[in-house]
């Protein structure tokens, strides 16, 4: 089931993936994670995901775009050994 959603995961799993998508800096305690309303997080956890599809595809099309150009000379310099006439 790797890479599909889930229609509604147990709170403890939301919870981890939001705690996660934040890079651990924002943990669920009284007052703010647990009090939030579920399509609140069902909403960042969304948008975490959609942003993150984005990322790999700008990713992906950089790494591209850097093997096409590593077979050309940097700067459109001459091969090294001849001289123009």
């Amino acid at each position: 089931m790797q890479g599909q959603a889930v229609e509604n995961p147990h709170s403890i799993i939301r919870a981890f993936s939001l705690c996660e998508s934040m890079k651990w800096n924002h943990l669920p305690v009284a007052g703010g994670l647990y009090d939030q309303h579920p399509d609140l997080i069902d909403g960042f956890r969304y948008m975490f995901s959609k942003r993150a599809e984005y990322e790999e595809i700008r990713r992906k099309q950089e790494e591209a775009k850097n093997k096409r150009g590593m077979g050309r000379n940097p700067g459109g310099s001459r091969p090294a050994g001849r001289r123009g006439r």
